[in-house]
């Protein structure tokens, strides 16, 4: 229903997941690169590129925007890559090939897509920008999630206080991650999930807990 969709900032979107298609854009953290596409589910698409999404991604400059069928968004994406195809590049050499899209990425696009997207706004689509709102409010979402998967990696690896380095284990490691995603986003992270844990991932984290303050603060006033 026209005037019925809107732009929606950081922190006040809905959370609708389940049976929505997404245009995503994403752009490569401190470069004019950018990652263009669609997905049911743009979290678990980013975490595809990297367990460290976050850091690879720009998710102040990043955006989504919800498509009422899956044909129309494949229609966006379609005409998408063929207007901006004098901008295709390569995809940056810290994405594993297995993430598929190799031909999916752009450079130097950012402000056409900008303008594509606010259009499609005025037309009455609802867009998530910036990214990093959407994220966060998913985040919280799976906070049930982490827990689970804090107990399984409890009954394969004991105490947590007794757990090893995170670099030596890929589950491990994905846990870190997503722990440190939930500091850097100002998430809960149930790291009273377990005994223990709270002080491992202190031992463990790639990210201070001043810096994550400071990060926040810098996407609060972009």
């Amino acid at each position: 229903m026209p005037g019925s969709r809107r732009l929606i900032a950081v922190d006040s979107m809905g959370s609708r997941v389940r049976g929505t298609t997404f245009l995503y854009v994403l752009p490569c953290a401190n470069e004019d690169h950018a990652k263009l596409g669609i997905a049911n589910d743009p979290l678990t698409r980013m975490q595809a590129f990297s367990p460290r999404y976050f850091e690879l991604f720009d998710l102040d400059a990043g955006w989504l925007l919800e498509a009422d069928t899956l044909k129309e968004a494949r229609g966006w994406e379609t005409a998408l890559k063929r207007w901006l195809r004098p901008h295709a590049a390569p995809a940056p050499l810290l994405v594993p090939a297995r993430a598929g899209g190799r031909t999916e990425w752009v450079r130097g696009a950012l402000s056409l897509l900008a303008g594509w997207r606010d259009e499609q706004v005025a037309r009455g689509f609802v867009a998530h920008a910036p990214l990093r709102g959407w994220v966060r409010q998913r985040l919280q979402q799976a906070h049930e999630n982490r827990r689970h998967g804090v107990q399984a990696l409890v009954e394969r690896f004991g105490p947590a206080e007794f757990w090893p380095p995170a670099a030596g284990s890929a589950p491990l490691g994905l846990l870190r991650d997503a722990l440190d995603a939930c500091v850097l986003l100002d998430v809960e992270p149930g790291d009273d999930a377990a005994p223990g844990l709270r002080a491992w991932h202190e031992r463990n984290s790639l990210v201070s807990r001043p810096a994550a303050r400071a990060w926040r603060m810098d996407g609060e006033h972009a």
